[in-house]
């Protein structure tokens, strides 16, 4: 008879996927608290599917992360410029008239985001909002745990954006009358309902809150996605590209609170 141990990572000693078990491999023998049941010589599992030679879902989440944010940085520049009404309407106007170019774009923009949700999806699912410490996951803890909780936040805030202002489903937005269509949609959401009531304010509110968790989420996701696809692999590295990612972020999160201000406060 025989006690399970840690389980082995197949990776090689690939440490930078961050899949929760790398970290526990490493310390297995020296710490009694992870030994958990009894078992008759056989060996636990490794819950990941970069065990065999695989790919961890991480290497799926980071280079799709960096598409999507590339995105949200080039959305939120451009709607603040909707604190001037006319350069607002002239940049929506150069962005519509990449014609037949614009919809496939589009089309490939949602297929990485069905992606990177999809994966996203399938780790928190494991981890779900649970509080998890260890030295094996990006960054502290919190951080990590706000990662989870943002994209929530960013999943629901996103369904409606799109749904409500996306020419595809019938959304508000007309890029030939781009400022008051926005605002319109966004300050006006409840239909008989005055502009400031509170069902009004409330939905404003959101948005809000849809801007400044997408910019946590894209300046961590930034910071651990280097970390996973091995682009800053020392520690000091990595604390370091970590506080450039914080010390930018807050031009982005400008940007969008100055969209915010002009299209749902002004």
């Amino acid at each position: 008879m025989c006690v399970e141990a840690a389980p082995k990572s197949k990776c090689g000693g690939k440490s930078n996927c961050g899949c929760g078990w790398h970290g526990h491999a490493k310390t297995a023998a020296l710490n009694p608290r992870i030994i958990r049941t009894i078992k008759f010589g056989e060996e636990a599992g490794h819950q990941c599917s970069c065990s065999g030679g695989g790919r961890c879902p991480r290497e799926y989440l980071a280079p799709t992360g960096y598409v999507l944010g590339g995105f949200l940085i080039l959305h939120l520049v451009v709607n603040s410029l909707a604190l001037w009404p006319g350069k607002f309407q002239s940049a929506v106007n150069r962005v519509h008239s990449l014609g037949v170019l614009l919809p496939i774009l589009e089309i490939g923009l949602i297929a990485v985001l069905i992606i990177h949700i999809a994966v996203g999806l399938r780790l928190m699912r494991r981890d779900k909002l649970n509080f998890i410490t260890g030295d094996h996951f990006h960054g502290s803890p919190m951080r990590q745990w706000l990662q989870r909780v943002t994209a929530l936040i960013m999943l629901a805030f996103i369904l409606f954006h799109v749904i409500t202002l996306h020419r595809w489903f019938g959304g508000r937005f007309d890029p030939n009358n781009a400022f008051s269509s926005a605002s319109h949609a966004i300050w006006q959401f409840w239909h008989g309902q005055p502009t400031g009531s509170f069902p009004n304010l409330l939905f404003a509110q959101f948005y809000l809150l849809g801007i400044v968790a997408s910019v946590y989420h894209l300046t961590n996701g930034v910071a651990t996605g280097a970390e996973v696809l091995g682009w800053v692999k020392t520690p000091a590295a990595q604390e370091r590209f970590w506080r450039i990612c914080v010390i930018a972020s807050p031009a982005l999160l400008l940007a969008g609170l100055t969209a915010w201000y002009a299209l749902a406060v002004r």
